[in-house]
């Protein structure tokens, strides 16, 4: 069962408006190699991530990799990845361009087809996703999926009331206005529910209140059943902003390295 199945399946169980000039990625040289990307595939979460029930490969890594650097079938994708979202997956630092690092493979392929479909708008992306073919959006998906890159510093400083709203818009969102919690879906600690719920943790703010103000404004209409549209209606620009400041500032727990044995057991509360 490849990408593509997985999103016919999706699509039948339920049927940035970003300007032309781009500040150049960071760390667009950094990316990982092979070796150390079949590695992590060893972890099953990263490897649900990655793919569904189809194995990775170095070919599709490496074929990742190209289209990453800006290669494709077409001859030139019109653009390369990096150029906004650098070869590690953090983006650029400016916010403009979200995060793609460990992003759930099949999530990010299903972005691709829908810029390539019309179903997203964007001018840019569109263009890009355009030229490539199935294979070439299976295999970058792949690509930044298998990475780890370290987290972008949160960019300006936030209330701490701000970031206390937008953590209880997280946890149990609010009854009052009838917005659910973003844990129901997109997981605790905003890890995601792969591999159809993107991650929140770490994602840029700008980029997070964006998404949520075209959700809202009926711009964006691309997933399942049009639950985000419905939620992002319901909110106030103050819960956009709290709920996009908080996941950016939410770092998900490190994940146990293979072979590391049970957790230590807690010290004994002392009786003295």
């Amino acid at each position: 069962m490849t990408f593509r199945t997985v999103l016919i399946f999706f699509t039948a169980v339920a049927v940035l408006s970003i300007s032309a000039s781009f500040i150049r990625a960071q760390n667009y040289e950094a990316a990982p190699g092979i070796a150390a990307m079949e590695d992590r595939l060893r972890d099953d979460f990263l490897r649900f991530n990655a793919t569904v029930n189809t194995e990775v490969d170095d070919d599709v890594l490496e074929l990742g990799r190209l289209v990453a650097m800006g290669g494709s079938e077409a001859g030139d994708s019109g653009m390369a990845c990096i150029t906004c979202h650098g070869a590690d997956g953090t983006g650029d630092g400016s916010g403009a361009f979200p995060r793609l690092a460990g992003q759930a493979g099949w999530y990010t392929y299903k972005q691709l087809k829908d810029y390539a479909s019309g179903d997203r708008q964007n001018r840019v992306m569109s263009g890009i996703a355009k030229k490539l073919t199935d294979e070439e959006m299976e295999a970058v998906a792949a690509y930044y999926a298998t990475i780890s890159a370290p987290y972008t510093p949160p960019l300006g400083d936030v209330d701490g009331m701000t970031l206390q709203w937008g953590g209880q818009l997280g946890a149990v969102g609010s009854a009052e206005r009838g917005v659910p919690a973003c844990v129901n879906c997109h997981g605790p600690s905003g890890l995601g529910n792969p591999p159809s719920v993107p991650y929140l943790a770490g994602q840029y703010a700008s980029y997070l209140a964006h998404q949520l103000e075209m959700w809202k404004q009926g711009k964006r209409d691309n997933d399942i059943d049009n639950v985000m549209s419905a939620i992002a209606r319901k909110m106030t620009q103050k819960d956009i902003d709290a709920v996009s400041e908080y996941y950016n500032r939410v770092r998900p727990p490190l994940p146990i390295p293979p072979g590391a044995g049970p957790l230590p057991e807690p010290a004994a509360a002392s009786t003295q």
